[in-house]
C-alpha cells in the first residue's frame, strides 16, 4: 500500500475547493455586517476583562480562590477578544492569502481561548459546588493549588488549539475534511464540539444540584425561622444568578456546537450561511462573563467605579467610602447566631442571622448567602 499523500505546501484555496467552501474574492454585505459587530464586541471583550483582571489584583478582599479564578476566566476572555480581532482581519476575502500554517494559527488561537473560558466557567462551578457543601464562604484551597488549576486549564487549553496543526487535521486525509473547518479533520470537530457540550452537561449538572440543595436547606430553615421570606428571596437570587449563568451558556454556546455536528451527520444541511454569525454568538458569551460574574458582586462594582475614576482602592483593599464587605459581616453574623443558639436562645439567633446577613444577601453572592443560612439551619437543628 503505497502512503497516503500529503498537500502540506498547498493553498487555503486548495482545502476550501475541496470542501466545496465559498472564498470570496470582494466584501459581501454580510461579510461587513459581522466584522464590524465582531470588532465592537473585540473592543469590549479586551476592556472589560481587563478591569476584571486590575480590580481583583487591587483589591485584597478579592485575593480567594473564587477571584482568582475569575481573574484567570477574565484573562482568557481577554485572549478570546484578541484572537476574535485577529480573525475579523484574516477572514473574508482576505482568507486567500492566509498560508496553512497561518491558517492554523488563526483557528488555533480561537480553540484555545474559548476552550480556557469554558474550563474556567467549569472551575468555578465545582468551587461553587465545594463551597456551599462545605458550608464554608470561601474554599480553604491554597494559593498553590489555586496556580494549579489555572496551570491545568491552560494546557489542557493550549493543547486543545495545538492538535490539528500537530497532526490531527486533514492535509494527510482530504477526503476527511471539515465542510465549516477545511483544514480540520471531522474527527476533530466532533471530538471538540462533543467535549465542550460534555462540559456543559457537567455545569447544568452542578448547578442543578447546588440550587436543590440551597433550596431544601433554605425550605426546612424557614419552618423554624421567622425569616421565610428573606430565605425565599436568597432562594430566588440564587435561581436568577443560575438562570442567567446557564441561559447565557445555552444561548451563546449551543447553536455553534450543533451546527458543528451538523457539517458532520447532515452533510445536506445549509450550515456555512450561518456560520459566521454563530461564531460571533458565542463569542458573546465571554463579553457576558464579566457582567454576569462580577457586576452582581457590589464590592466589585465599587472597585471598578474607582478604577475608572482613576481613585485609589484603600490598603484593606476595599474604596474609601464604599459600601462595607458583607461577606465578614456574614460571618461574624453566622458565628454570633450559632453561639447564641447553642446557648438556647434560638430567637435571639434568628434575629441575627436576619438582621444581618439574610437582609443583606444582595451584597454577597447569593450562593454564600444560602451557604450561610444552610450553616445556621444546622447550628439549629442541634438545638
Amino acid at each position: 500500500m503505497s502512503p497516503p499523500q500529503c498537500h502540506h505546501n498547498e493553498t487555503v484555496a486548495f482545502f476550501y475547493n475541496n470542501s466545496n467552501k465559498t472564498l470570496y474574492d470582494g466584501w459581501t454585505v454580510g461579510h461587513k455586517v459581522v466584522m464590524a459587530l465582531g470588532i465592537g464586541v473585540c473592543v469590549f471583550i479586551m476592556l472589560a476583562n481587563l478591569l476584571v483582571m486590575a480590580a481583583v489584583r487591587a483589591n485584597r478582599r478579592f485575593h480567594f480562590p473564587i477571584y482568582y479564578l475569575m481573574a484567570n476566566l477574565a484573562a482568557a476572555d481577554f485572549l478570546a477578544g484578541a484572537a476574535y480581532c485577529y480573525l475579523m482581519f484574516n477572514t473574508g476575502p482576505n482568507t486567500r492569502k492566509l498560508t496553512v500554517n497561518t491558517w492554523m494559527l488563526r483557528q488555533g488561537l480561537m480553540d484555545t481561548s474559548l476552550t480556557a473560558s469554558v474550563a474556567n466557567l467549569l472551575a468555578i462551578a465545582i468551587e461553587r459546588h465545594i463551597t456551599v457543601f462545605r458550608m464554608q464562604l470561601h474554599t480553604r484551597m491554597s494559593e498553590r493549588r489555586v496556580v494549579v488549576v489555572i496551570a491545568l486549564i491552560w494546557l489542557v487549553a493550549i493543547l486543545m488549539g495545538a492538535i490539528p496543526s500537530m497532526g490531527w487535521n486533514c492535509l494527510c486525509d482530504i477526503g476527511a475534511c471539515s465542510t465549516m473547518a477545511p483544514l480540520y479533520s471531522v474527527s476533530y470537530v466532533i471530538f471538540w464540539a462533543v467535549s465542550n457540550l460534555s462540559t456543559f452537561l457537567i455545569m447544568v449538572g452542578l448547578y442543578g444540584h447546588i440550587f436543590v440543595y440551597v433550596r431544601s436547606r433554605a425550605m426546612r430553615m424557614s419552618r423554624h425561622t421567622c425569616g421565610a421570606r428573606r430565605n425565599r428571596e436568597t432562594i430566588m437570587s440564587l435561581l436568577k444568578t443560575v438562570t442567567i449563568v446557564l441561559g447565557a451558556f445555552i444561548v451563546c454556546w449551543t447553536p455553534g456546537l450543533v451546527i458543528l455536528l451538523l457539517d458532520v451527520f447532515c452533510p445536506s444541511c445549509e450550515i456555512l450561511a450561518y456560520e459566521k454569525f454563530f461564531l460571533l454568538l458565542a463569542e458573546f458569551n465571554s463579553a457576558m462573563n464579566p457582567i454576569i460574574y462580577s457586576f452582581r458582586d457590589k464590592e466589585m462594582l465599587s472597585t471598578f467605579k474607582r478604577l475608572l475614576c482613576c481613585r485609589r482602592v484603600d490598603a484593606g483593599g476595599s474604596a474609601a467610602g464604599s459600601t462595607t464587605n458583607v461577606t465578614s459581616a456574614s460571618v461574624s453574623a453566622a458565628a454570633a447566631a450559632a453561639a447564641a443558639a447553642n446557648n438556647g436562645a434560638v430567637d435571639k439567633a434568628e434575629r441575627s442571622v436576619s438582621s444581618s446577613a439574610v437582609a443583606n444577601h444582595s451584597f454577597v453572592s447569593p450562593v454564600n448567602a444560602a451557604a450561610v443560612a444552610a450553616a445556621l439551619n444546622k447550628e439549629h437543628s442541634f438545638v
